[in-house]
């Protein structure tokens, strides 16, 4: 037993031996292996190296991996939807309505233009029809036939300047714009209010803008009547951008309630 607990005693003194050679050996080896690890603020070198970023590297991984730091809080429902339950998001559809409504606005200029266009033709035509065909050259003309004249060639004179202005092109191509832009921007509305808050809010707001896409599809509607000439198709078309218009113009200030 004794010689036992001197072999194990031996044992403990050449462990205890050992790990003081260790500790000092990692002593002297670790000052030389320091640019391994984080070195003290005075021991920093102000030279950069070969594989330290640059001023515009640092800001372009700045501006890279900040998206990664937007606080969950930022999204309406927590990401799932990304960006469109952003808001950012939340903003096209005000912002795009009310530059529609002003497309709006100019729409119905041009088209008033163009029937001003159409209408100042059939004044032309008329007065024309009023025009004595059996006049003696070798006579003095009447003074109600110059007055006649003078007002068809005033008349024809605006007419061209009218022509001019392409105001049948314009309005068609901007109205179809209107119509597709519209319809998508209502609809993305009431599709972010949905990824943003899971449901829609029956309103004012809703119902007046269901009812614009609708009255626009039966405004567009009218179209192939009109280009045969249907008086009626025109009037009904006017009625209804009319009625676009106001509620339009109703519609706007409840919507900047909901936002």
């Amino acid at each position: 037993m004794p010689m036992t607990l001197a072999g194990g005693c031996q044992v403990r003194r050449a462990r205890l031996i050992w790990y003081g050679l260790g500790a000092t050996l990692l002593a002297l080896v670790l000052p030389q292996q320091s640019p391994t690890f984080v070195p003290m603020p005075s021991q920093l070198c102000r030279t950069t190296s070969k594989n330290e970023p640059g001023p515009m590297e640092a800001a372009f991984l700045a501006t890279a991996t900040g998206g990664l730091f937007v606080p969950e809080e930022a999204w309406a429902k927590g990401g799932q939807w990304g960006p469109l339950e952003g808001k950012a998001s939340s903003l096209v559809h005000p912002l795009s309505e009310g530059l529609l409504f002003l497309v709006t606005l100019y729409t119905g200029f041009l088209g008033w233009q163009w029937r001003q266009t159409r209408v100042v033709g059939m004044e032309i035509s008329d007065l024309r029809a009023q025009v004595p065909k059996d006049l003696d050259p070798e006579e003095e003309i009447p003074q109600a036939v110059k007055e006649l004249k003078a007002q068809i060639a005033r008349l024809d004179s605006d007419r061209k300047e009218l022509i001019k202005g392409k105001f049948k092109d314009r309005h068609y191509t901007i109205s179809s714009m209107l119509l597709g832009g519209g319809i998508f921007i209502t609809f993305y509305g009431a599709f972010n209010t949905w990824f943003r808050a899971d449901k829609l809010f029956p309103g004012p707001h809703l119902f007046a803008g269901c009812a614009i896409v609708v009255l626009w599809a039966l405004a567009a509607a009218c179209v192939p009547w009109m280009e045969k000439g249907n008086e009626a198709a025109r009037n009904a078309h006017i009625a209804l951008n009319v009625l676009i218009l106001g509620l339009f113009a109703w519609q706007l200030p409840t919507g900047w309630e909901i936002l």
